[in-house]
C-alpha cells in the first residue's frame, strides 16, 4: 500500500508513493528519501550511518523480547527507549552534517 503526501515545497501537487529510495553516500552513510514525480523535488527522510544502523539492529533485537512471555517487559522497554532517544539524537546530528546545518526539507 503506498503512502499519499503533497509537494509542500515544489511544485504543490498531490502524490502517492510506493517505497523510499536509499542512495549510498561517501563515509558509509545512506539517504533514505522520496521524489516527486511531478517536479523532482527529493524529500529525505534520514540519513543512516553504521553505528546508527547498529543501533537500529540492537531495537529490533530488544522488541523480540516482547514477544517472550517470560521476558521482562519493563526492562525491554527501558531499553528500547534508550535505543530510540540514541538513535533519534544521532540522526539529527547526521543530518545537519550532511545538509550543511540547513533546516529540515
Amino acid at each position: 500500500m503506498g503512502m499519499s503526501t503533497h509537494c509542500d515545497a515544489g511544485c504543490g501537487q498531490g502524490f502517492d508513493f510506493e517505497d523510499f529510495s536509499h542512495e549510498q553516500l561517501p563515509g558509509g552513510v545512506e539517504k533514505t528519501h522520496f521524489t516527486c514525480p511531478h517536479c523532482g523535488r527529493e524529500y529525505v527522510a534520514f540519513y543512516t550511518d553504521e553505528e546508527i544502523r547498529k543501533l537500529q539492529t540492537s531495537i529490533r533485537r530488544v522488541q523480540k523480547r516482547f514477544t517472550d512471555p517470560k521476558d521482562n517487559h519493563e526492562d525491554a522497554a527501558r531499553k528500547e527507549a534508550e535505543l530510540k532517544s540514541q538513535i533519534k539524537e544521532k540522526m539529527e546530528v547526521l543530518r545537519a552534517r550532511m545538509e550543511g546545518g540547513r533546516g529540515g526539507e
